[in-house]
């Protein structure tokens, strides 16, 4: 038997980082179906972050015929099925399934429009932990707009609570977890139906690329000019800066302006601020 007609989906999450898909200012919600794709084509989350099961969840997995399985663009659970849409063995509704998310590229802080604290963690979940407040951000669906910001920062409780559930092993290098219940807080949230049946819902984590007031730094002749307003950071694409409107005062206007790296980035009074040496 093939492994479409044995495994069902029981969920994706899915993981977009603008820094990678957006091509200079032309967005990635703005381009067209075609456009993404091929932003897509080069995209992979291995490249800026690391995201596995924790050990207790591993266990969960054997023991209810389910596999983990990493893609591109974040990872897939599948469960072993009897018909198309009921799995094998009946999957309690309470079933929680955990994992660890860590950062492995050093500049993620620097491209990522996120203000990072080392006693919270990012907790994309679809039920409410107790210990947090009624504003609590649920993990969204594929088809919703929502990026990812400090409001899915949970508080130094939560994260002590869920710091203490993972084994000794797990413990550093936290970023974040994704916690999904099969049965959610909230209807749009559940994974499976109250019959059991499988949905095959998508989840979504869409990390925003940081807009930089970019710094020119004329060394020899000890000048300094900075733009008007913040730009975006991208992998991919040129910013084009006008020197007549980006500046005040004005420059001039045959003087060409490079897009910075993501690799220098300094906060200064609450802004963030790009160097480029010229």
């Amino acid at each position: 038997m093939s492994f479409d007609l044995t495994y069902g989906l029981l969920f994706e999450v899915t993981i977009l980082h603008n820094y990678y898909l957006d091509n200079g200012e032309k967005t990635f919600a703005a381009m067209s179906a075609d456009d993404k794709e091929k932003m897509l084509k080069n995209f992979s989350v291995d490249s800026f972050l690391t995201i596995q099961p924790t050990l207790e969840t591993n266990t969960e997995l054997r023991n209810h015929k389910m596999l983990f399985k990493k893609s591109k663009t974040g990872f897939r659970i599948y469960t072993k099925i009897k018909e198309p849409d009921e799995p094998f063995l009946k999957i309690p509704a309470s079933l929680t399934l955990n994992f660890i998310i860590t950062i492995n590229n050093f500049q993620f802080e620097n491209f990522t429009n996120l203000d990072f604290a080392f006693s919270k963690v990012f907790l994309f979940s679809n039920v409410k932990p107790l210990t947090e407040p009624i504003t609590f951000q649920y993990l969204p669906k594929i088809n919703e707009t929502k990026l990812i910001s400090n409001s899915y920062l949970v508080s130094e409780e939560t994260t002590a609570d869920l710091i203490s559930t993972l084994h000794p092993s797990e413990k550093q290098g936290v970023f974040g977890l994704v916690s999904l219940t099969l049965k959610g807080d909230k209807t749009s949230g559940n994974i499976i139906t109250s019959q059991g049946k499988l949905t095959g819902p998508n989840f979504k984590i869409h990390f925003d690329n940081r807009k930089t007031l970019w710094k020119y730094i004329n060394r020899k002749a000890k000048t300094e000019i900075e733009t008007n307003a913040a730009k975006p950071l991208t992998q991919y694409g040129f910013v084009e800066i006008d020197p007549l409107t980006d500046f005040t005062p004005p420059q001039a206007e045959e003087s060409l302006y490079a897009n910075p790296s993501a690799k220098s980035i300094k906060k200064i009074s609450g802004n963030y601020y790009s160097e480029i040496f010229i």
